[in-house]
């Protein structure tokens, strides 16, 4: 059979298929060149391997300094012992869960899980596992993302998207993605922000009064309040920036370290201008989509407390890349990667 032949057959195929998405037309702003505080470097470079797993997308360390990560199987993963410099460690299973364990954080002895298909989780020291919430808002929570607890226990966590990938969103860019949060005395989760470009990482302001949520699809960083006397609004923090952010995390003097797990893509950008297309795309299997390559770049953002861009870690050559969180701890960078196989810690001194 010839090549038209096979095109022309899987395009009578396609056309019997609904698509998955509904995409809108976009036409993003170039991205920013880099040059000054984006200039490339090969920082990233020097940074050592702490654990081996399959997909470490965030990590979190308990009093004892031991680190903990889920991985794809739905485990979450700690070392055996504390995390020590120049040494890789090895690492023990934790608990199991139902889902994709993604963001995490520790609240005292319990750690807070968010996992993609089994909603917000606790686990406590003993690792036995308890799902807090699953709804919010009439809707199922599909990709719990992010989180982080409150002076006041409330846990304020992400909602990535209603779509069962990521790619999905990425090119319908409905902002289907939401800003919830758990109360952990009346068990009541609320929605407070929605409309969110894939909804993932979340840190605290060093205001004391709001939090920065990362818009993936929409390469930039909304901020909201959730105190104070501007409590319930919300507003842009950093636009355009030169890749698609993942987690966020407050580091030393006011400033936030932000995971970019690839450079904006300049094929997918030129496909907002064209929602026909993307519907098209959106009628291929999943596993099809999925497969689509990321850049393999390493790239951290350095912001600073209004948002600028002060600095960026990156590795052209791509032996760290994919980095989807940048956790500091004791003067260094632990460099989590959901599509990679390992942690690696990257000296900031």
């Amino acid at each position: 059979m010839s090549v038209s032949a096979i095109l022309g057959t899987v395009a009578v195929a396609l056309s019997r298929v609904d698509s998955r998405t509904d995409p809108r037309e976009w036409h993003p702003p170039d991205p920013p060149e880099l040059t000054g505080a984006l200039a490339q470097n090969w920082k990233l470079g020097a940074a050592e391997t702490v654990v081996r797993c399959d997909g470490p997308e965030d990590v979190a360390f308990d009093d004892r300094g031991r680190l903990y990560t889920g991985v794809e199987d739905g485990a979450v993963l700690r070392t055996v012992d504390p995390v020590e410099d120049g040494r890789e460690m090895q690492l023990e299973t934790f608990a199991e869960t139902d889902g994709r364990p993604l963001g995490m954080e520790f609240d005292g002895e319990d750690l807070f899980v968010c996992a993609e298909d089994a909603g917000l989780l606790s686990i406590s020291p003993d690792g036995t596992v308890r799902t807090l919430t699953e709804e919010a808002g009439g809707r199922e929570i599909a990709f719990a993302d992010d989180l982080y607890v409150a002076p006041d226990e409330t846990i304020y966590f992400t909602d990535a998207t209603v779509h069962d990938i990521f790619q999905d969103e990425l090119l319908e860019l409905q902002d289907t993605g939401r800003l919830l949060a758990y109360d952990p005395e009346t068990a009541e989760t609320r929605v407070v922000l929605s409309d969110l470009g894939f909804a993932n990482g979340i840190c605290p302001h060093p205001d004391g009064e709001s939090v920065l949520v990362t818009e993936t699809s929409r390469a930039r960083v909304t901020r909201y309040y959730y105190d104070g006397d501007r409590e319930g609004e919300s507003e842009l923090f950093a636009d355009n920036l030169p890749g698609y952010p993942d987690n966020i995390e407050a580091g030393a003097d006011d400033t936030f370290w932000l995971a970019v797990p690839t450079r904006r893509q300049e094929a997918l950008e030129a496909l907002h201008a064209h929602p026909l297309v993307k519907r098209q795309l959106g009628k291929l299997p999943e596993s099809v989509i999925e497969a689509a390559p990321l850049e393999p770049y390493g790239l951290v953002l350095q912001l600073d407390a209004d948002g600028e861009i002060l600095d960026s870690l990156h590795d052209p050559d791509a032996d760290v890349f994919g980095i989807t969180s940048a956790t500091p701890r004791d003067g260094s960078l632990y460099l989590g990667s959901l599509f990679g196989e390992r942690v690696v810690r990257y000296d900031l001194d």
